[in-house]
């Protein structure tokens, strides 16, 4: 069985703020950019329709979007928010036989958080 890796980007817009920070501590907003690679094993010509791991990718974001993630996330870096994004999307993958192997969110198009495996 050959493995391949697939990947799939998605945006959303929220604001955030950050605990204590002397620029950042003010709310501002993004667009974020989700970047989202899997593997898995390659049958029928292909390992996940694209469309099913688009579908997947902004189901997770969708309670990011137009939102202050402060309500979500304690401290929103952008580090946290990726490890977000990856814990929920590492669940709702395995159950279709994929690995997630990389999560990068931009949270502007010079400045982003990777998590790789």
């Amino acid at each position: 069985m050959i493995r391949m890796i697939v990947g799939v980007s998605e945006t959303f817009d929220s604001a955030h703020f950050i605990p204590n920070h002397p620029k950042c501590g003010k709310v501002h907003g993004h667009t974020y950019t989700v970047e989202v690679e899997v593997e898995g094993d390659l049958k029928n010509g292909m390992i996940v329709d694209f469309a099913d791991l688009k579908s997947i990718l902004r189901d997770t974001l969708s309670k990011f979007d137009h939102r202050l993630i402060n309500e979500l996330i304690e401290n929103p870096t952008c580090e946290n928010i990726c490890l977000a994004i990856f814990d929920e999307l590492r669940d709702k993958l395995r159950n279709r036989n994929l690995n997630l192997i990389r999560v990068r969110v931009y949270e502007n198009p010079d400045k982003w958080a990777e998590i790789r495996l």
